[in-house]
């Protein structure tokens, strides 16, 4: 007598040697090298030991043209005082030749006086001199000021984008370069200011022994002025006062 059997025997599979044991259980996926992250069998898993970096976004000089543009000082206090005074030139000459086809001239400028001293001095006259002086200085300043831009009050950012333009405030744009050198270690005090295009750091530090502090808080603050990605570039000096 035979006793009872669970299941037909299975024979051993093609290529299996004889009293093989097979397990109907799949393998084991292998232990992720990522902690709380599970991998599919077979799947490739590479190990990350830092942080993604944020991708910088392209430079395009379209676009870092289009946005310096958009945050260019306007000049507003030269330009009103030029335009103030262009219209009172004006008016007083409208008043003048109106009144003079009238026949009623108001003679607010002295015209026989000035034609008679015109004609009696010569060019080199020191006071024709300082009067020319004076009108050609004005008008370098002028030509000076609508030529050479002035502080911005926003900080274009680069987006790779003619049709986006992004600004950051100055003292934002100080106070995250500031944050970047406190973190260096070795450093508990940091404040930046902006000379210029050039960032200047003054780092101050506890220890005696600063040997490669500097160049390791310019090293941070220039890979941080890169993240922030300003359509210009900002050279990094730093003053490290020690112990």
């Amino acid at each position: 007598m035979t006793g009872p059997t669970s299941g037909p025997e299975s024979g051993p599979e093609p290529g299996q040697e004889p009293g093989a044991a097979s397990s109907p259980q799949a393998p084991a996926p292998e232990e992720s090298l990522i902690p709380g992250m599970s991998t599919a069998p077979g799947a490739e898993v590479t190990e990350q030991t830092e942080p993604a970096v944020s991708v910088e976004a392209p430079r395009k000089p379209a676009a870092d043209r289009a946005a310096r543009r958009a945050f260019r000082p306007r000049r507003v206090i030269p330009a009103t005082i030029t335009a103030a005074l262009m219209v009172v030139i004006g008016a007083l000459i409208a008043v003048e030749v109106i009144s003079a086809l009238l026949g009623k001239p108001v003679r607010w400028v002295p015209y026989d006086r000035l034609l008679s001293w015109a004609s009696s001095t010569t060019w080199n006259d020191p006071v024709v001199m300082a009067i020319a002086g004076l009108i050609t200085a004005l008008g370098l300043l002028l030509v000076l000021l609508a030529l050479v831009p002035g502080r911005p009050r926003l900080i274009p950012i680069r987006t790779g984008d003619p049709d986006l333009i992004v600004g950051m405030q100055p003292r934002g744009f100080t106070r995250a370069l500031a944050h970047t050198a406190r973190q260096v270690p070795g450093v508990d005090r940091a404040t930046v200011k902006l000379r210029g295009r050039t960032a200047q750091v003054t780092a101050h530090s506890p220890l005696r022994d600063t040997t490669g502090l500097a160049q390791a808080v310019q090293r941070a603050v220039t890979e941080r002025i890169a993240a922030l990605g300003p359509s210009g570039d900002y050279p990094v000096r730093v003053n490290l006062r020690g112990k």
